[in-house]
């Protein structure tokens, strides 16, 4: 995979730019390929951080803008995976038997993958 990474930005620069960019450049082409490849061009929360990052701004507003975007659309499942976890640790499950619950009653563990 990092190969094809690497492979798809230098393909990127040469077709839109017609030269080998720095590795800056192709750095941030690749990621906005995994970004665009695992949500899609507009998840909120991705989208809004690196915009702002990239306008300039610092760590602490890049990550606010980011979480405040988090709703029920994109980034909701992290409200699950709270609840799934707090009702482990509560019930007194160490993480290796909530997974294996988790598999032996075939669902998924919600914020992990998609």
């Amino acid at each position: 995979m990092c190969l094809l990474r690497k492979w798809a930005s230098a393909v990127c620069s040469l077709l839109w730019f017609r030269r080998q960019l720095p590795r800056e450049c192709t750095n941030f082409i690749d990621m906005i390929l995994m970004v665009i490849a695992d949500h899609g061009p507009a998840v909120s929360g991705a989208h809004n951080t690196i915009v702002t990052a990239c306008a300039g701004k610092d760590l602490v507003s890049a990550l606010c803008s980011g979480l405040l975007t988090i709703g029920p659309r994109f980034g909701g499942a992290l409200d699950d995976a709270a609840k799934m976890f707090a009702e482990a640790h509560d019930s007194g499950l160490n993480p290796k038997d909530f997974i294996e619950k988790m598999k032996q009653t075939n669902q998924l563990i919600m914020g992990i993958g998609h």
